[in-house]
Formats: structure tokens, C-alpha cells, sequence
């Protein structure tokens, strides 16, 4: 599933191939993946001016004023093409360009949304979103953990804690910062806590330079080895088993990080 590095690589991408070009033609071919219906009259002829990402959201300012969301939900991602090849299998919608060039949002398994919002900060208050991983100050991020009670995983996981963080990079977070994922949040000390947040934006970032290639991680990431039954602890070399945590699939070294 795109979490914060995807989706902040899809923006990038977005940057360097579909800003400031008139959009001639709107394609809706799978309305499912629409939340506004309006959304054909309300972008064509206009150009996509700006964008910003907040958590796994992609929002894109148009010069007709309104602001389009994109979240990509397990198997979305952005394609620009030029009419010359053909129309991307899993295209949803697709947005047609006077180039000649289209982007397409492209979502196989069609869990990915796209819309018009009215602004961003009512959007991310109606959705409980809280600040942006890589931006949120960690006296914010520290009261959040702290008010949440539930385990560490599950807490880092809710998206009103630092929103874009997902499953893999939650783990990673945990396994880095030597904290088991079922400890209780509101049992932290600020220290631990002050480990988490640090963890938590040095791999977001890592990621965003690496293009999310799990291969191109650092090697003593429990992540470069894969989501695989059994792993072996680049720390300890102890066999890391695949358990269930905050009703998802969690990686913990039982040696390395201390419940």
C-alpha cells in the first residue's frame, strides 16, 4: 500500500510532468474511484497549478480554483504517457493534455479515491488526520502517543498520531527505536517517545531518497529483507517471526526489542 515516501514520490513525479499544461479531456473510466461526479466540468480546460501531499494524500491546485485529492489505496500510482502508447491496463481516470501526453491514475484492486475538496485543512479535520509525518512538531506528536490507549504499533498506525504512517514503516520505526510493538503507548517515557519521532522521519526519508526500493534500504533495515514468514535480525542474527499486532502482519525482534 503507497504510505508517506510513495505517495511523496508521486507528487515529485506529478511535478515534473503534469503542472502547467491545459487539460483538454477528462476521462472517467471507472466511476467507483470517483468521489465527485463533477469533477469532468469542474478540471477540464483548466491546468494543474501546484501540488502538496499531507500523510498518503496528494493534493493538486488547479487555475480554476479548485484543489483535487488523491488518495491511492492498496495498488494506486500516477502514469504520464504520450498518446502515441497505449491507455495503462488498470487506468481509472485519466486526464488528457493539449501535448499530447495523458496522466493516468492507475488503481488495479480500485480501493484508491479521487475528488474535489473544498480545502485541504477542513479535508484533513474531517478525516482526523494529524500533522504530516515529516512535519508534525514533536511536542504534538509526543501529546498524541501519549493520549492514545492502545499498543505502540497500533498507535503509530492511526493516522490521528502523525498521519502516513504505515505498516512497514511503523515496524521499522519500532525495530530501530529497540521498543516491542505491544507495549502500551501511555506506558513510553518521553526519551522513547523522542527515539520514535526521530526514527519515524529519518526512515520516511531514507525511503523518499531510496525510491522506496526495499533492496536499496540500509542494511541493518529489518525492512531490505522483505515481508517473508521468517527473517533473520540484522542486529542479533536470532530469527525474526511474523506475528499479528494491531490486527496486522508485524515484524519484531523478540531479543532486540524489549516489551
Amino acid at each position: 500500500m503507497p504510505e508517506l515516501p510513495e505517495v511523496e514520490i508521486f507528487r515529485r513525479y506529478f511535478d515534473e510532468t503534469a503542472l502547467n499544461q491545459k487539460i483538454s479531456k477528462v476521462h472517467v473510466l471507472h466511476p467507483k474511484v470517483v468521489e465527485t461526479p463533477s469533477i469532468v466540468e469542474e478540471i477540464e480546460g483548466h491546468s494543474f497549478e501546484s501540488t502538496q501531499r499531507w500523510g498518503k494524500n496528494l493534493f493538486v491546485h488547479t487555475s480554476g480554483g479548485k484543489t483535487l485529492n488523491m488518495h491511492f489505496g492498496m495498488t494506486g500510482y500516477l502514469e504520464y504517457y504520450h498518446h502515441s502508447l497505449e491507455i495503462p491496463k488498470y487506468a481509472r481516470v485519466v486526464f488528457d493534455f493539449e501535448s499530447d501526453y495523458h496522466l493516468g491514475y492507475i488503481s488495479k484492486r480500485m480501493f484508491g479515491r479521487i475528488g474535489l475538496i473544498e480545502s485541504i485543512e477542513t479535508y484533513t479535520k474531517d478525516k482526523g488526520l494529524a500533522g504530516d509525518a515529516m512535519q508534525i512538531e514533536l511536542a504534538s506528536f509526543k501529546n498524541n502517543v501519549l493520549k492514545r490507549k492502545k499498543n505502540v504499533k497500533a498507535v503509530l498506525l492511526d493516522q490521528g498520531t502523525a498521519a502516513g504512517v504505515g505498516n512497514w514503516i511503523a515496524d521499522e520505526i519500532l525495530f530501530q527505536s529497540r521498543i516491542h510493538p505491544t507495549i502500551p503507548s501511555q506506558s513510553l517515557a518521553d526519551e522513547q517517545i523522542d527515539t520514535i519521532y526521530s526514527h519515524m522521519q529519518g526512515i520516511i526519508q531514507t525511503a523518499i531518497d531510496t525510491q522506496s526500493v526495499r533492496e536499496d534500504l540500509p542494511p541493518h533495515y529489518i525492512t531490505k529483507y522483505g515481508r517473508k514468514t521468517t527473517i533473520t535480525c540484522p542486529n542479533c542474527g536470532n530469527n525474526i517471526e511474523k506475528t499479528v499486532v494491531a490486527g496486522r502482519g508485524t515484524y519484531a525482534c523478540e531479543t532486540c526489542q524489549h516489551a
